[in-house]
């Protein structure tokens, strides 16, 4: 199933920039949730509002919790293993 679009802009990017990072996006509350490419208990998981009041500072916090995630670091280190 592909995921609907945002209808903001800036949150559309920022949950595309997830998807690249390797993210995946599931249907959950008003629009969905995002989980970390290390998708189990531990993983890092945010939940991006349909709705939201301040879409732009939104997207912001999806990118931040998107660029401190520590399972991305971990995942390139069991490559070059």
């Amino acid at each position: 199933m592909r995921r609907p679009r945002h209808p903001n802009k800036d949150i559309e990017e920022a949950v595309a920039y997830a998807e690249s990072k390797g993210w995946t996006w599931r249907k959950q509350g008003h629009w969905g949730r995002l989980y970390c490419p290390f998708a189990d208990r531990e993983g890092c998981q945010v939940g991006v509002n349909g709705t939201p009041r301040n879409p732009s500072a939104h997207a912001r916090q999806l990118m931040r919790a998107i660029d401190r995630c520590p399972h991305e670091n971990e995942e390139q280190d069991d490559e070059n293993l």
